[in-house]
């Protein structure tokens, strides 16, 4: 996890005193690198919720349609609307 506490001694602070401006260098928070396999999986979930609720709700109206319920049915309080 992220450490640090001052960044601009972080920073400018040489890790030898040897080899001027070489900075400390590490991880400021986990995992870094993986950004874009934490993107691939955010997309692939969003495209896989739409593809899953369109096919859920295409159903849902092909069923209601094929009861052949008219525009006035309603009007009649049909309890399996």
């Amino acid at each position: 996890m992220a450490t640090v506490t001052d960044w601009v001694t972080h920073l400018t602070t040489d890790v030898d005193s040897e080899a001027e401006g070489i900075q400390v260098a590490g991880q400021i928070y986990p995992f870094v690198g993986t950004e874009w396999l934490w993107l691939l999986i955010a997309i692939v979930f969003w495209l896989a919720w739409h593809v899953k609720t369109s096919t859920s709700e295409t159903e849902e109206y092909d069923e209601l349609a094929s009861k052949g319920k008219g525009p006035n049915d309603y009007k009649s309080n049909i309890a399996d609307w």
